[in-house]
């Protein structure tokens, strides 16, 4: 569990017993949120109305950089905004199993440290396959088909919802529920990054690192100036507010926008979230498989079928049923694929086939 989990699940049990002082310790949660868009504000300011006006005084060079500045930000912004507002991706309900089948799964399950342990070494082996045939009764009788099992060949059950896990979903810790393909809870937009949303987190990390790439190698031809007009007085503050502004922006640059956006390129290069790369995903009868589907199919399971630089949704699947790579006997075929999403056609017949 991080840091920011176990003050969020704090906050959240506090504001469960004290509502009215727990709405308010809530609201604080989003201080990383605000002191980041302040941040931003400022930074717009001393690009336009300080940099623009008085260091750059060619009126096309000045055009120029604000419109590529401009527009930057605006695609910054607009990816932010729907990073934030985009609901969260919820487990459907008929995911959830009876208040029986609970009661059966827990009474066989280790009870330590005030929580179930499924993982616990004290669970006899007769309990794990009693557990295994109740959970996958549950889901033969809820018509869902799976991908992933856990450890001990069991589907994934999640004992604070209540529900057996689709294939990479987790259970947040911050919210306090699970969510489909879920990646991490960011601290820096008070927000679960999720299936729905993932596209739009990574063009706010592309945006922002490009921005500041741009914003800092710009502004240091005030820097040069101020040293060839030589009028240290009179040019002292608009000096130390682009100084201030470029090594600040460096900053953030490295640490932490430029690091989380090297993470997720990794992450997206072979089809994992943060949370298969701590725990790798077990697909059932091939330890070997994997949601690794080739570097322009990744790309497309997360940027969707096109307009790939604009964040608006253009996802390509459910969210509850992924492709999945099966290593080839020959070496003629890189990979076999098989969509997980066609085992699930009988529990969902709405459902559209998923792309591959």
């Amino acid at each position: 569990m991080s840091w920011y989990s176990k003050i969020y699940g704090f906050v959240r049990e506090y504001r469960e017993r004290h509502w009215l002082l727990g709405f308010f310790l809530y609201q604080l949660l989003n201080c990383m949120f605000v002191l980041q868009i302040c941040g931003a504000v400022y930074f717009f300011y001393v690009y336009n109305f300080v940099f623009l006006q008085h260091w750059v005084t060619n009126d096309v060079q000045r055009t120029v950089y604000a419109v590529v500045y401009n527009f930057l930000i605006f695609m910054w912004s607009w990816s932010l905004a729907q990073t934030c507002v985009t609901r969260v991706a919820r487990v459907p309900e008929r995911y959830h199993v009876s208040d029986g089948v609970d009661k059966k799964i827990k009474d066989l399950t280790a009870f330590e440290n005030g929580r179930y342990a499924p993982f616990s070494k004290s669970t006899a082996y007769q309990h794990l396959v009693l557990q295994r045939k109740i959970l996958t009764d549950a889901a033969a009788n809820l018509n869902l088909k799976f991908a992933e099992e856990d450890d001990w060949k069991r589907l994934r059950y999640c004992y604070d919802c209540k529900l057996i896990k689709p294939d990479r979903a987790r259970h947040c810790m911050s919210c306090g529920f699970c969510v489909l393909k879920f990646d991490h809870h960011c601290p820096w937009i008070n927000k679960c990054v999720t299936y729905r949303n993932y596209k739009y987190f990574m063009l706010y990390l592309i945006y922002g690192v490009i921005v500041i790439i741009w914003s800092a190698l710009t502004m240091s031809e005030g820097v040069v100036r101020y040293f060839i007009n030589q009028q240290w007085r009179d040019e002292a503050g608009r000096f130390a507010q682009v100084l201030t502004s470029i090594v600040f922006l460096c900053c953030v640059g490295v640490y932490p926008l430029g690091k989380l956006l090297h993470d997720h390129i990794i992450l997206i290069h072979v089809n994992e979230t943060t949370c298969d790369q701590a725990k790798p995903s077990i697909i059932r009868d091939d330890l070997n498989a994997s949601y690794n589907l080739g570097t322009y199919r990744n790309i497309r399971a997360v940027f969707g079928w096109g307009l790939w630089a604009i964040p608006l949704d253009t996802r390509v699947n459910d969210g509850q049923h992924f492709p999945v790579a099966y290593p080839a006997n020959t070496s003629a075929d890189r990979f076999v694929v098989r969509c997980a999403s066609l085992l699930g056609a009988e529990a969902n017949p709405s459902a559209k086939p998923l792309p591959i």
